[in-house]
């Protein structure tokens, strides 16, 4: 044998090696690999693990949106329980703005305490405070091989007294320095818009299903490349629904962790109580309602935009 012939032999052998040690880290089965693979196929191999590896640490913050009692919550809690994932809750840097809170104790939260000082925080500066935070904790976690997930909280933008169109969205306020995958997530609007009326969390005049359904249509054209999925496709099927939205964001998926959400708490728990995931019956549907949606036309291109019926199934079915 050769000089050469030797080194490429010994190539061979460390290739190999090395192959089967990332796969059986990875629990692969040895079986999957061909018997003793020519050279190039290794090659091969090892370039596709390693392209694996720099899309899983693309830079990409994974952004998931939704609007108020859409299930937004349940969902959140599933994807925090994803292997190596961390998950920021109800994100917005503008959002104080236009929404109170119980309390002004922040003393971690420099945005907050200036919106609570005599001073003025102008919208670019918060955006810039929120930029440069985003920006270390993001390489941290990368370095520890995690994936960040921010939770936007599309309700300060849309359903407040706030002006929607004269404010950059949380995904657009991340993407001018990092790119962004993003998924929505939705429910059938006349249970969220009911969910939203019980919880007092009607913030916009007029306050009707009307104005609803026009401020969630501008929020769904403001995102036309974003993956939608629903929470209903969720109760359904809670797995497959995971596993899409894991492959949307780039997040490793695990299967059974819908069983693992009630060790999970986050912010935004607006819906009825309890951990499972399961169809809740939908609420009353009061004459004067059932008026508003017959003569409601953003309603009506709502429901066909996401491909709902007008009535929930089980709403349609009991009145005949």
């Amino acid at each position: 044998m050769s000089e050469e012939d030797a080194r490429i032999a010994d190539l061979h052998r460390t290739l190999t090696t090395t192959l089967e040690a990332i796969r059986r880290e990875r629990g692969t089965s040895s079986q999957e690999m061909i018997a003793a693979p020519p050279l190039e196929s290794l090659l091969d191999q090892c370039r596709a693990l390693e392209m694996e590896a720099t899309q899983a640490q693309d830079g990409a913050v994974a952004v998931l949106e939704h609007f108020a009692c859409t299930g937004g919550t349940i969902i959140s809690r599933c994807l925090a329980a994803m292997p190596n994932t961390v998950l920021l809750s109800e994100m917005d840097p503008l959002s104080l703005n236009h929404m109170t809170t119980p309390s002004r104790f922040a003393p971690t939260d420099l945005i907050k305490q200036m919106r609570y000082s005599r001073h003025e925080l102008p919208d670019t500066l918060a955006i810039d405070i929120f930029l440069s935070g985003l920006k270390p904790l993001l390489d941290a976690i990368q370095r520890n091989g995690q994936k960040l997930v921010i939770r936007a909280h599309a309700h300060s933008q849309y359903c407040t007294t706030a002006d929607w169109t004269a404010r950059p969205s949380v995904t657009e306020i991340i993407a001018r320095n990092h790119p962004v995958r993003d998924v929505l997530t939705v429910r059938h609007p006349l249970q969220s818009w009911q969910s939203l009326q019980k919880n007092g969390w009607v913030q916009f005049a007029p306050g009707t299903l009307e104005e609803y359904a026009r401020r969630y249509l501008a929020f769904l054209d403001a995102r036309p490349s974003a993956r939608i999925l629903t929470y209903e496709d969720f109760i359904a099927d809670p797995e497959a629904v995971l596993k899409q939205i894991c492959d949307e964001l780039g997040l490793t998926y695990a299967p059974m962790t819908p069983s693992m959400v009630g060790v999970i708490g986050m912010s935004g728990n607006s819906g009825r109580a309890g951990d499972q995931i399961a169809a809740r019956p939908s609420r009353e549907l009061p004459d004067d309602l059932r008026a508003e949606l017959r003569s409601s036309p953003s309603y009506a291109a709502l429901c066909q935009r996401l491909n709902y019926p007008n009535l929930p199934d089980d709403l349609s079915q009991a009145s005949g």
